[in-house]
């Protein structure tokens, strides 16, 4: 008798923690994080081709899905600026059910690691935080495509808006952040680059001075040579 009372209420304390009430208390509490970094900003176009920016997102201080939408809200009336991956449906499982999701990708919580990621799933980047390391980031690309009509030396104002979602206890979308991000693309008779001149590359004065000035007195030699002929022709 005295082991069914001291059996019991262990018995009920067990049953208590299985209880789904009791397993959400012990849950994480929820940290959302919506970490961006966008590629280069001031882009070159040459008209009747394309150019494409880049804006990462990545989520190593968060515990729950990150659901990213893109729209473009600002960009020239005759230019086409196209988002990949494209706005889509995708169906997840949460609290039992099968929700469905309208984004263009998503951060899943990811750790953060001092040296660079080499195991890298597809579609996903290493991407180099600043003081902090190294994590896995899901690019979104912003393709710009100018008419070949275009005039060369225009520039063109192109926003990207970002929405992030998170899942509540219901499965609806429980909080949401917001963000722009802004792109310059100029149009440009061909694309330029910077180059660095490596030590043996290009023109090398030290080795064709000789040279130089052994012209340089040939063709005084040749000056003189002809200015005296003309004198003694004079005279």
């Amino acid at each position: 008798m005295k082991l069914i009372r001291v059996g019991l209420p262990i018995l009920i304390f067990t049953l208590l923690l299985a209880s789904p009430a009791v397993a959400l208390a012990q849950e994480e509490p929820a940290k959302y994080n919506f970490a961006t970094a966008q590629g280069a900003s001031n882009l070159q176009v040459i008209p009747g081709t394309e150019t494409k920016g880049v804006i990462y997102f990545y989520n190593i201080d968060g515990n729950r899905i990150t659901h990213i939408s893109l729209e473009v809200v600002e960009a020239p009336d005759n230019w086409e600026v196209e988002i990949d991956p494209p706005l889509h449906d995708i169906e997840v499982s949460f609290g039992g059910d099968i929700i469905t999701v309208t984004e263009n990708l998503h951060a899943e919580p990811t750790e953060l690691s001092s040296e660079e990621i080499e195991d890298v799933p597809e579609g996903m980047v290493s991407l180099a935080i600043p003081n902090r390391g190294y994590a896995l980031a899901q690019p979104a690309y912003i393709i710009v495509r100018v008419p070949e009509s275009e005039d060369v030396g225009v520039t063109g104002a192109i926003k990207i808006n970002a929405v992030a979602e998170w899942l509540g206890q219901t499965g609806a979308a429980a909080i949401g952040q917001t963000r722009d991000f802004d792109f310059s693309v100029r149009t440009v008779y061909e694309i330029t680059e910077e180059q660095i001149i490596t030590p043996g590359e290009g023109f090398d004065t030290g080795k064709w001075l000789p040279w130089i000035i052994l012209g340089v007195v040939a063709i005084v030699a040749i000056a003189s040579i002809s200015a005296l002929a003309l004198r003694r022709r004079e005279g």
